[in-house]
């Protein structure tokens, strides 16, 4: 499997700081030729073909790679453009042989008045430390980029890592919501629950109206680099929430000797937010696509497959009997006239991971 991580650059001098805009500068004209030939019918592209273009060979080549994927996605869809066109803050992207990690510090071909190689450290956080792992028990780096982001540079590495696999006969079921962001059940071959977890959306919550009556009152004041700054805050701690609901979820699955972990499709996240309060709706922001990323990279790391399920009657049907009846679910609690009174999240995640037994 592949995963990416990004690691911020120390804060590079003013002249290097040039260097990048400038090269920056240079791959949205040369993003926007190529796109321009594509257009034209011109396929056999080569780095010779944008001399115009100040960028070293490599970096155009990338392009060129990267510009005909778009393109091949902008022909499939229903755009009433013309053809691509590409913002100005476009990443500078390079394959694994055009860039090198000695220690904390990476190495990387830039264009000044010639090409030319500039070495740039890094911060050397828990993430940077987890890469080096990685280089170091032989995984196979893979395409990386340079970017900037809200007064920050940032390098992007992604990593080939070899999937373990298991032959575990337990299966965990995991229903994400609005009022307990996750709900575990886990049950053996026999479909008998041997465990369970809780992650209440309290915290979450609470969050969430913080920032947004901060956003209020900041719009009212009209400053706008202040929302900025705030909604960058709220995301970075949005992110390092759901690093730790998927790391104890995934933890608790290999504790629990768990072979695959069930998922609801998340489109209906998306239609259940619609029908709850406003206070509720707070959390209709909530990064769930990101929870599950997470969820489904940590558990393969583990050699834990995961599965997407259609999420029809799951919430509706009776973990205990069966019997779908939409009245059965009232905000918490699910009671059913066969005797199965629980909590309604819980007889959610008891369906998914019955569901994921049965297609298995």
């Amino acid at each position: 499997m592949q995963i990416t991580y990004v690691l911020e650059l120390l804060e590079p001098t003013k002249r290097k700081q040039n260097i990048f805009f400038n090269n920056i500068a240079e791959v949205v004209k040369n993003r926007q030729a190529i796109a321009d030939k594509l257009k034209a019918g011109e396929t056999k592209l080569s780095s010779a073909d944008f001399k115009e273009h100040n960028l070293p060979s490599a970096v155009k080549n990338q392009n060129i790679r990267e510009v005909k994927v778009l393109f091949r996605l902008f022909e499939k869809s229903d755009s009433k453009k013309d053809n691509i066109d590409f913002k100005k803050n476009q990443p500078i992207c390079y394959n694994n042989q055009n860039y090198k990690i000695d220690g904390h510090i990476i190495s990387i071909p830039l264009y000044t008045s010639k090409c030319q190689r500039f070495a740039f450290p890094v911060k050397q956080t828990k993430r940077f430390k987890e890469l080096q792992e990685h280089i170091e028990n032989g995984s196979k780096l893979g395409k990386a980029s340079l970017f900037y982001k809200r007064g920050k540079w940032y390098f992007a590495v992604s990593v080939d890592l070899p999937q373990e696999k298991n032959n575990n006969p337990n299966t965990m079921g995991i229903d994400i919501g609005l009022r307990q962001l996750a709900v575990a059940s886990i049950k053996n071959s026999a479909g008998k629950e041997i465990n369970r977890q809780f992650f209440n959306g309290k915290e979450a919550g609470f969050i969430r109206k913080k920032y947004r009556s901060l956003r209020r009152e900041l719009g009212q004041a009209k400053k706008i680099n202040s929302i900025r700054n705030i909604n960058d805050k709220e995301q970075r701690w949005m992110t390092d929430l759901n690093h730790k609901i998927s790391r104890r979820l995934v933890n608790l699955a290999v504790q629990e000797k768990v072979g695959i972990i069930v998922m609801e499709d998340l489109e209906n996240i998306r239609q259940s937010a619609h029908s709850l309060n406003r206070a509720d709706r707070n959390l209709h922001n909530w990064t769930f696509y990101q929870l599950q990323q997470f969820i489904e990279y940590k558990a393969e790391l583990a050699g834990i497959k995961v599965k997407y399920i259609n999420p029809k009657h799951t919430s509706q049907r009776c973990s205990k009997c069966g019997k779908v009846k939409k009245v059965n679910r009232k905000v918490n609690l699910y009671s059913c006239q066969c005797g199965n009174h629980i909590h309604s999240d819980l007889n959610a995640s008891r369906n998914i991971a019955h569901l994921g037994q049965q297609s298995a």
